[in-house]
C-alpha cells in the first residue's frame, strides 16, 4: 500500500490474532473519524495508539506491539 502512494499505512510486523486485528481496527477507525465524521489520515498514528491503549488490557501484550503505522 505504501508502494501505491497511499499517504498512510497501519500495518503488522508479525502474525496477529484475527480477532485482536478486529478489535484493534475497529478502534482505530473510531478514534480516527471521533466526533468529525470525516477520515484524516493525518491522525493516524495518534488514533493507533488510542486504540492499542484503550484495548491494553483486553488484548495480549504480545498482540499488542506488532501493529506499526508508517505515513504521515
Amino acid at each position: 500500500m505504501e508502494f501505491c502512494r497511499s499517504r498512510s499505512v497501519i500495518g503488522s510486523m508479525w502474525s496477529v490474532d484475527d480477532d485482536v486485528a478486529c478489535q484493534v481496527m475497529s478502534a482505530f477507525y473510531h478514534k480516527l473519524i471521533g466526533d468529525s465524521k470525516r477520515l484524516d489520515c493525518t491522525g493516524a498514528a495518534v488514533a493507533l495508539h488510542k486504540a492499542v491503549r484503550l484495548l491494553h488490557k483486553k488484548i495480549p501484550l504480545e498482540q499488542q506491539i506488532v501493529f506499526v503505522h508508517i505515513g504521515v
